[in-house]
């Protein structure tokens, strides 16, 4: 038992890892001076010291000893049942998370021990083929006493060692063991007493009918629609969910629960979307084309969204209540498609807008293939199966271009294209050369776009380069006064100039 005081407070401890924590946590000993904190062990007097600013109990034991003993107070304290060692599920929580605090006790071992003990403990682990860590030291004391470390003993039920000590109190209480009063009351108090896929054991707190009444992985399921569905159980209604799904195999499909509940009325059918509850304005076609396009999307969505959800409830992946759903209102999303796109697609026709119907139609085949598909049927041509010469050639048509038009059109397109080209190409240029900075005859510093704009203005409109060395060195030259401004190849400068004097050709 250990004893900690100071003017204003006093504590009464277990162990010295919680003597640690204290030390970690309370903010009263952040201020305290170091010799108005007195420690006693059963009235003995413990030295408290001062490292780095935070108080700490140097030992004078070799590592593997102060593990020992650390550990063996935590085993006298909580884990200790006489002929055998307690199980996570019946120490407390605070308990268990001061025994896994002894694991990070080497997050600075210079808390601990000085540093000629430290230089000791090194040299002896290397002698050994080993390297000094305590964490390690602590591991194999804990092994030695309690059988288990830091990722704590084999969970029977899950069969798998966890540190985690919400693991074992879930898995306990679902196999009715005799989990501790003082236990159940701590996870009750806590906000969120189990997280992290294990929310299927908070129920198992507050109505004891339910523990040992399920294979765990069959309440865990139970308990994901239960909290799903905002249904709380109590033990009035336990046994009515227990009969509906007890008969379901152990190895079944979690999304059998949610349908056998389904089947014996214990959930209602899922709801459909708000968005169904309100009337939609579909839009008036503007032409015969955009109603055969509207048909056509709709029918396809329609077909995408039955088939979706067939494949998804053969897959096991939605339960057959969604399912429902789903199909449900892929059927009334058939009469809730607007005229939106096809009347755009055939406003753009009827406006022979060549580059919007080129973006659609000129496309690959498996592409746009509704679009194509009302055009062949309202129009007459075909657009699928076709070379891509041939493809091209007959949107034109659709357009009324001949060859002749099409061929002007395409040149002029070009034409604007390689401009748009050239503008993106100066902006980027420019945008690099914003981040240089070069100096001015006059001794004052400018961006490097800056430096490029008014060396041009000035008259250095000739671009040079030479080879100096291995690298290669460029300029803007004056053609009558022979000077020049250097440029580079790597910050922007270069690119821009090159940019701006063609435009200036162009022009």
């Amino acid at each position: 038992m250990y004893t900690l005081t100071t003017p204003t407070s006093q504590f009464a401890l277990q162990t010295l890892i919680e003597v640690f924590q204290l030390f970690q946590s309370e903010p009263t000993f952040k201020a305290v001076a170091t010799a108005d904190v007195q420690l006693y062990r059963d009235d003995w007097p413990v030295n408290v010291t001062r490292f780095n600013g935070a108080l700490t109990i140097r030992h004078t034991q070799a590592a593997a000893e102060f593990a020992a003993s650390l550990v063996d107070e935590a085993a006298t304290a909580w884990f200790d049942r006489g002929s055998e060692i307690a199980a996570p599920w019946q120490v407390r929580p605070q308990h268990w998370e001061s025994f896994q605090a002894l694991f990070r006790l080497d997050r600075d071992v210079r808390m601990l021990f000085s540093s000629s003990q430290i230089e000791a403990e090194k040299a002896a682990a290397k002698a050994c083929g080993e390297y000094f860590q305590f964490s390690n030291c602590i591991d194999r004391a804990a092994m030695e006493r309690l059988g288990f470390g830091f990722n704590g003993p084999l969970e029977p039920v899950s069969r798998q060692m966890n540190g985690r000590h919400e693991v074992h109190v879930a898995y306990a209480l679902v196999a009715n063991r005799p989990v501790p009063e003082s236990v159940i009351a701590d996870y009750r108090a806590m906000g969120e007493s189990f997280k992290y896929g294990l929310e299927w054991a908070r129920p198992l707190l507050d109505v004891p009918e339910l523990r040992g009444a399920l294979h765990p992985r069959k309440w865990a399921a139970l308990a994901q629609v239960l909290r799903h569905e905002k249904i709380m159980l109590t033990s009035e209604t336990v046994s009515v969910y227990f009969d509906a799904v007890r008969s379901l195999p152990d190895d079944f499909n979690p999304l059998a629960v949610d349908d056998r509940l389904h089947e014996v009325g214990l959930l209602q059918s899922l709801p459909l979307p708000d968005r169904f509850m309100s009337p939609l304005d579909l839009g008036t076609p503007v032409s015969a084309l955009a109603t055969r396009l509207r048909e056509l999307v709709a029918d396809n969505r329609r077909a995408v969204d039955l088939q979706r959800a067939e494949d998804e409830l053969a897959k096991g992946h939605i339960s057959k209540r969604l399912y429902r759903l789903k199909h449900q209102m892929a059927l009334l999303d058939h009469g809730r498609s607007t005229y939106e796109w096809p009347n755009r697609f055939a406003t753009g026709l009827a406006e022979r807008n060549v580059e919007f119907l080129l973006s659609v139609l000129d496309t690959a085949d498996d592409r746009n293939r509704i679009s194509k598909q009302a055009v062949r049927e309202v129009l007459g041509v075909k657009l699928r199966g076709l070379k891509p010469a041939d493809r091209r050639r007959a949107v034109f048509a659709l357009c009324g271009f001949d060859e002749t038009a099409q061929s002007a059109w395409e040149t002029a397109e070009a034409v604007r294209r390689e401009a748009e080209q050239r503008a993106e190409d100066a902006r980027r240029a420019r945008e690099a050369a914003e981040g240089s900075k070069y100096r001015r005859p006059d001794g004052s510093l400018v961006s490097g776009a800056a430096h490029v704009d008014e060396s041009i203005a000035e008259g250095f409109v000739e671009l040079r380069d030479w080879r100096k060395g291995a690298s290669r060195q460029y300029a803007l030259v004056n053609p009558v006064s022979k000077e020049g401004r250097a440029l580079r190849a790597k910050d922007g400068t270069l690119a821009y100039a090159r940019t701006v004097l063609d435009a200036r050709l162009a022009a």
